[in-house]
């Protein structure tokens, strides 16, 4: 009789083990690892937080109060230069929106934890796609003279730098 309780109490540890290594693989798969997350900057953090909601520049704001869904007529779709003005309209306003969530992201843990933290790719990500920002600009600007972002006189460049650099940088 010993050796059937044995044997019941050794079925039942091994599915009791079986058991919580599904749960835990399946957890596991279920949540990754952690990745290890670093502090952004306050400066960063303030900056964000100061942006505003809306940067798109005067042509798109007003293509978008012509024509709200920023869908090209059967007529317009003919004109190439125009569709590339509703692509790049919508483009603005897409990024607009991601960045409005993302701001909302910054201030809420901000306003919980007093800091903001990001985990490393974010940094990484951030400074490819300023190096390809910068290779663009030179390749399209080059030497061109063009007003600089703190240029009062030209608010569409402002709001086009800005742009540029939020969803870029």
């Amino acid at each position: 009789m010993a050796d059937v309780e044995v044997s019941v109490s050794s079925t039942k540890k091994r599915k009791a083990e079986e058991e919580s290594s599904t749960v835990d693989g399946g957890l596991e798969e279920e949540h990754p690892p952690a990745k290890k997350m670093w502090l952004l900057p306050q400066e960063e953090v303030d900056w964000i937080l100061a942006e505003s909601n809306e940067t798109v520049c005067t042509v798109y704001r007003e293509l978008k109060r012509a024509n709200p869904s920023l869908v090209p007529s059967p007529e317009e779709e003919k004109d190439e230069s125009t569709m590339l003005l509703y692509t790049c309209a919508r483009n603005a306003y897409e990024d607009d929106a991601k960045f409005a969530k993302f701001q909302a992201w910054v201030r809420d843990e901000y306003a919980r934890k007093g800091f903001v933290e990001v985990d490393y790719d974010y940094f990484g990500e951030r400074a490819e796609v300023s190096r390809l920002y910068d290779e663009a600009r030179e390749e399209v600007m080059g030497h061109w003279d063009h007003p600089s972002d703190t240029d009062d006189d030209d608010e569409d460049w402002k709001l086009f730098i800005r742009a540029i650099r939020r969803t870029f940088v």
